[in-house]
């Protein structure tokens, strides 16, 4: 017996259809890889902008340190005292008035001009309202000033380092006291 005729039936290889290939990527959305680094990016960018801006802000320090190392190496040279506390008192007051230019009252004088430099440096532990500051009042106007050269240099230079400016919160000065017999009279009134 012979086989039955075979039927010209396709085969099964010319039925299946062509490899669909998938779409060209599209950047959008982006992977949660590349959210994070360049939400990274940005943050760095940002620190590097804060960091450069609070250099630029605090850069007056920098200056008012050096010439402070200038006077005292002049006053170490010289040892004239009254130069010395002058050119102290007027490194002081630029500073202040670099750090405080709306708020700082370039005036004041005595005790007050003392109170207010130690409010403005409220992490200091020397005060200028001590001794040592003392003469920076009092010894301008003698003829052969004795001054601690070297405390007054530590107490500005830490003054220097450690005053707050104006972008930062300061305590208001406090009054001077009062003698009992003017609080007495104020209140009799």
């Amino acid at each position: 017996m012979q086989p039955p005729p075979m039927q010209s039936t396709p085969s099964p290889l010319d039925q299946l259809a062509d490899i669909h290939l998938p779409g060209n990527v599209s950047w959008w959305p982006l992977a949660p890889g590349w959210w994070t680094l360049l939400a990274l990016l940005i943050i760095a960018i940002a620190c590097v902008f804060l960091w450069r801006r609070h250099q630029r802000q605090q850069y007056y320090r920098v200056i008012a340190q050096q010439e402070l190392a200038a006077i005292y190496a002049r006053y170490q040279q010289s040892q004239d005292a009254a130069a010395y506390l002058h050119a102290l008192s007027v490194l002081l007051r630029r500073t202040a008035l670099t750090a405080y230019p709306q708020r700082f009252n370039a005036s004041i004088k005595g005790t007050e001009w003392l109170n207010w430099l130690d409010a403005v440096c409220p992490g200091s532990n020397a005060k200028f309202s001590s001794a040592i500051g003392e003469s920076l009042l009092n010894s301008a106007y003698q003829k052969n000033p004795q001054v601690d050269a070297a405390g007054l240099y530590q107490l500005s230079e830490q003054w220097i380092k450690l005053h707050r400016n104006h972008r930062q919160k300061v305590p208001a000065p406090k009054p001077a006291p009062q003698k009992a017999a003017a609080v007495s009279e104020a209140n009799h009134v």
